[in-house]
């Protein structure tokens, strides 16, 4: 049985048109959070799970140099094509999860921003503290995460993906291991997901 632990999983749901989170644009509460005075002017963004990377391309044209990874083929062929019109934008076909600061074929540094839409809610939700872990790796200790958590909602956890989560839970997975710095109202939100997605900016915990 695949799950969405594998990349199968993913390839699959492209083939027979199931990619519902598919928008093929960029998020539109990110190009309205693009105007928020806490959105960073500068810096490398690392862009996990970026599927087609609508949102990486989004990062690249406001000119930071992205790094967006995925490993189903089907989106690593999407992020291929939008890499070769955006010379500061590279994909990486990999494991989210096998991201290292230390490996040039696997990220090979630290990164000023990380961007989060829809990954964390994409994952099995026992490897939820393993993502903050790289994460926390991944991001220098003077950079941003920049997550919009979604779908922010009380619901049955195991059902999905997408599988929900409540400020509580985040909360406590979080502790001791990054710190919330704000909280920002998601505008513009694509249909369907008004009030229920924010974006939260985090830092590491000191």
């Amino acid at each position: 049985m695949l799950t969405q632990n594998l990349s199968d999983f993913w390839d699959n749901l492209y083939s027979e048109g199931k990619d519902y989170w598919n928008f093929k644009k960029s998020t539109p509460a990110l190009l309205k959070f693009f105007e928020h005075p806490s959105c960073p002017k500068s810096g490398s963004v690392l862009v996990p799970g970026a599927g087609f990377g609508y949102d990486a391309e989004a990062w690249a044209k406001k000119g930071h140099p992205v790094l967006a990874v995925d490993f189903s083929p089907t989106a690593v062929d999407e992020l291929d094509s939008l890499i070769r019109k955006h010379s500061n934008l590279k994909s990486l076909d990999l494991d989210l999860f096998e991201l290292s600061p230390h490996d040039e074929k696997k990220g090979g540094e630290q990164f000023d921003i990380i961007y989060e839409y829809g990954t964390f809610s994409a994952i099995h939700p026992g490897r939820r503290d393993e993502y903050f872990e790289v994460w926390h790796k991944m991001l220098k200790d003077d950079g941003i995460v920049i997550a919009l958590f979604y779908p922010l909602m009380s619901g049955d956890t195991f059902k999905g993906p997408p599988h929900s989560t409540t400020e509580g839970e985040l909360m406590a997975r979080l502790s001791g291991v990054f710190d919330l710095v704000e909280k920002i109202p998601a505008q513009e939100s694509f249909p369907n997901r008004e009030n229920k997605e924010e974006f939260w900016i985090l830092k590491k915990s000191t």
